[in-house]
């Protein structure tokens, strides 16, 4: 692991102090200790939360918190590089929670080297 235990907590109570109430309530029902769990075909990346079938974690090699679908304890099966700030993540989770959707994006596909282009 690159990215110490010490670093997320940092950016976790970093967070915490931006969330609102109702994210810190519902923050409190699904942190857990982070947990090194491994990253599909990476390697391994701290765990900080989970709820059902999905999991919080911090993307160390893109700097932010995802979030991902687990069907095995311990292995985080989606590469995701949404560059979040945990109370982002917390955000887009409670939104599901209420409207009963995944109104968020998932970025399923892993990072590409080269220049980035936007569409027009």
């Amino acid at each position: 692991m690159s990215f110490s235990e010490e670093s997320l907590w940092d950016l976790i109570n970093a967070s915490w102090t931006r969330m609102s109430n109702e994210q810190r309530r519902f923050w409190d029902m699904i942190k857990l200790v982070p947990e090194e769990w491994e990253l599909k075909n990476y390697s391994s990346c701290w765990v900080v939360g989970l709820i059902g079938p999905t999991v919080i974690y911090y993307n160390h090699f893109e700097y932010g918190f995802n979030r991902s679908v687990w069907r095995q304890y311990g292995v985080i099966e989606q590469y995701q590089s949404m560059q979040w700030e945990l109370e982002d993540a917390i955000k887009q989770q409670l939104d599901m929670f209420k409207s009963g959707y995944d109104v968020g994006s998932w970025g399923d596909q892993s990072p590409r080297p080269g220049v980035f282009e936007p569409k027009p």
